[in-house]
């Protein structure tokens, strides 16, 4: 233990210095910052645009071909533009283009009949949803018109069409409209901070190889001691810069986005701790397997260009687990595939911390997940730790997997040979 200790001080120190980590965390911690400021710069130009302040009033243009009241084709239009001047023109269809084109009206509508219409913009955008707002007014122009025709006047019509309808929503369970975002932003979190972890790791072995470092380390501790140091140093290193990163985000949105923006939104944009702490547990548990792994192989890499070739499938499983998780969240989050990966150990960090934001999980299935993870580290461990005894000093052509399980068994019958002798 004094040995792996003793690696890991050295290694966590050695990132925790290096400049490019440095780097990194400072222009991480900016963006958070500068990303904290986007929600509230957004609301302040959405309110100088519905105060008209500092900026042309929105001038709606109409060409009324369906009607002939078109002061009843105005009102209609004004409930859903309360912000803008809602003009009915008799100007023709090209001269209402031009002046779109030119920006004097912000967009025109041509009433063809009662139930068509044709929209007029400058740019038409991917979320663009102002036909459908307009598509309101027509409805309610329309329908109006046919209660009138009914007998039933006006005053009544608006009181039927626009009353107000009272909503309350009441979860037994996790309230899925609440937690997705932060669940959306921690698991991308998780994704990258296994990936850019796993490859430091991977990064650090391969550099100590081509740099012959590693015969010089192996003379001074044990191949099983660096390769556990090395994974915790490293791991203590990511976790450290990430308690600094998410303390950041926390802090930013707390004091910044959270007073800019609105009530349902700002609840929509909270991170509860248990979710977080959920978050930390499983970038352990993932970073270990995925770090072990990777590790390991990387010992068998001679060169950097070798590296991608020998950890392309370790990471495809991750990338794999990811798209499964992000699917199933846009879905039923515990369907049969995500509960499966719940307890398969490539995929159940990720897997299981979805499942648990977003729905209500049982907690011995959360135990029996984090009992299989632990359980797995502890033999993946093993495992890194023999290949990596058998790569540190194996120079050339990366090794095929079914070479490496060869020598793992020569491996094996040589330690136990040894045992007993003793």
């Amino acid at each position: 233990m004094k040995h792996i200790l003793q690696v890991l001080k050295f290694e966590y120190l050695n990132c925790i210095k290096n400049k490019a980590f440095i780097i990194t965390t400072v222009i991480i911690m900016l963006l958070v910052l500068g990303t904290s400021l986007v929600p509230a710069l957004i609301m302040d130009i959405k309110d100088s645009q519905t105060s008209g302040e500092g900026m042309d009033m929105n001038i709606i243009a109409i060409i009324n071909n369906a009607y002939d009241d078109d002061k009843l084709v105005e009102e209609c239009f004004a409930k859903d533009y309360p912000h803008g001047v809602v003009l009915v023109t008799k100007e023709s269809l090209d001269e209402v283009k031009a002046k779109v084109d030119n920006s004097q009206y912000t967009f025109g509508v041509v009433l063809n009949t009662p139930i068509s219409f044709t929209y007029i913009t400058k740019n038409n955008s991917i979320m663009n949803e102002e036909a459908m707002t307009i598509t309101g007014s027509v409805q309610r122009i329309y329908r109006t018109v046919n209660f009138e025709n009914l007998g039933i006047d006006h005053d009544r019509t608006n009181a039927i069409l626009d009353v107000p309808i009272i909503s309350e929503v009441v979860t037994t369970g996790t309230d899925q409209t609440k937690n997705y975002f932060s669940t959306y932003v921690l698991v991308m979190v998780l994704y990258m901070a296994i990936v850019m972890y796993g490859q430091m790791v991977s990064q650090s072995v391969v550099t100590e190889k081509n740099t012959r470092a590693m015969e010089m380390l192996i003379t001074c501790a044990k191949p099983t001691h660096l390769m556990f140091g090395k994974v915790f140093g490293s791991g203590l290193a990511g976790l450290t810069q990430l308690v600094v990163i998410i303390g950041t985000a926390f802090a930013s949105v707390k004091t910044i986005s959270m007073k800019a923006l609105p009530e349902d939104l700002s609840e929509m944009m909270t991170m509860p701790v248990s979710t977080v702490i959920y978050a930390f547990i499983f970038f352990i548990t993932a970073y270990f397997i995925y770090a072990f792994l990777l590790g390991s192989l990387s010992s068998l890499a001679s060169r950097s260009e070798d590296l991608n070739t020998l950890t392309t499938p370790v990471m495809m499983i991750f990338v794999v687990a990811f798209i499964i998780v992000m699917m199933s969240m846009t879905s039923n989050i515990n369907n049969p595939l995500m509960i499966i990966c719940s307890y398969i150990p490539f995929t159940a960090p990720i897997a299981i911390f979805a499942r648990i934001a977003l729905s209500d999980v049982a907690f011995y299935e959360i135990i029996i997940s984090l009992v299989i993870q632990l359980i797995s580290i502890y033999l993946l461990g093993m495992l890194a730790a023999a290949i990596y005894k058998i790569g540190v000093l194996m120079y050339g052509k990366p090794p095929k997997f079914s070479e490496i399980f060869k020598l793992l068994k020569e491996q094996h019958r040589t330690n136990k040979a040894i045992k007993s002798k003793d």
